[in-house]
């Protein structure tokens, strides 16, 4: 299938509650979704498997601490899983908490559909959309930039972002 085909699909997408039988999908994104610095590290391959299953660990719980209310959906593209997305809806903002795809599917315009739909969802009910994203992220930086957000805050690791409601939505 080429780019082209996936853009015109996209209403093919769907999005489900993710279960618990998703944990092996979840594992397996997240794992593709590290950055490639984990292949060079001189640990041995068990070593390095256990050291990306803590991590799948520690940020799972980690997220359902900090956002016990937000959503944890899978992301399904004609059926198959291809992402997830994790938003925390409150009654000031919408946090994207996650957002991942699995490699294949990235730069086909689905992660802008999605972003897209956040964000109409927040123009709604006129509240912000905000996230965090790791600063040497630069592709994410470049979609979160294009698509309006802007810089709140800065620290050496990390980058936060809010997009608002456009002015014509604020007046209403």
């Amino acid at each position: 299938m080429s780019a082209n085909e996936t853009l015109l699909r996209l209403d093919t997408l769907r999005f489900r509650h993710e279960r618990d039988d998703d944990r092996a999908f979840g594992y397996r994104l997240f794992r593709d979704s590290r950055p490639d610095d984990w292949e060079r590290l001189p640990l041995d391959a068990t070593l390095r498997r256990q050291l990306m299953r803590l991590q799948f660990e520690a940020q799972t719980k980690s997220y359902r601490t900090l956002f016990p209310d937000a959503r944890f959906d899978i992301v399904e593209f004609a059926g198959e899983p291809i992402g997830r997305i994790v938003v925390d809806r409150s009654r000031t903002m919408l946090r994207l908490v996650d957002l991942a795809l699995v490699p294949r599917y990235r730069n086909r315009g689905i992660g802008t559909a999605i972003l897209a739909a956040l964000i109409d969802e927040a123009q709604a009910v006129r509240l912000p959309v905000r996230l965090s994203v790791a600063a040497e992220n630069e592709a994410a930086l470049r979609l979160y930039l294009r698509l309006g957000f802007v810089a709140i805050a800065t620290t050496k690791t990390d980058v936060e972002l809010e997009h608002w409601p456009s002015v014509a939505q604020k007046s209403q």
